[in-house]
């Protein structure tokens, strides 16, 4: 009898502990604000990335953005952007010519190297900027900034699946 009592009182507070975590931090209207926020912010750096690049002569646009899942329960959201460009050098080579452009421009480099393909990360405030050379196109350079993640509700989940293109 005690051990059914047991049994029954730990389902009971699991299941109560379980439902807790899946609840949203924000309000629907707040994660609308904060994800229009992070866009923006990210598509901002973004475009000054782009424009450093095209200083070191690599063309990244066209540039487009998604956003994706970075918890289930509760619910958050991060959104990346990005483009790709063909260097007119070797991919190591212009890497590293973007990498200390966007050094010079205020970026911090985090990581960097070339095994085992040339990349690197930086990060300003709290965007991370990815460089690296394309898995999916090799000779191609891929240039990216993420958001961190933000909290959301199940509203914003139609964000989900869409590209966005950035002029």
């Amino acid at each position: 009898m005690r051990a059914r009592l047991v049994a029954l009182t730990l389902a009971v507070l699991m299941g109560a502990t379980m439902t807790g975590c899946g609840e949203p931090k924000v309000s629907p209207e707040e994660g609308a604000e904060a994800t229009e926020a992070a866009r923006a912010e990210v598509e901002d750096a973004l475009r000054s990335l782009a424009d450093v690049a095209s200083g070191v002569g690599l063309d990244l646009r066209p540039l487009s953005g998604r956003w994706s899942v970075c918890s289930a329960e509760p619910p958050s959201l991060e959104y990346t952007a990005g483009g790709s460009a063909k260097p007119d050098s070797t991919t190591a080579e212009a890497i590293a010519a973007l990498t200390e452009a966007l050094e010079a421009d205020g970026w911090a480099v985090e990581n960097a190297g070339t095994t085992p393909r040339p990349y690197a990360v930086l990060v300003r405030d709290d965007l991370r900027a990815s460089l690296g050379e394309s898995r999916r196109h090799p000779g191609e350079v891929d240039a990216g900034v993420g958001s961190p993640c933000v909290d959301t509700t199940n509203e914003q989940d139609d964000l989900l699946g869409e590209t966005f293109e950035i002029d």
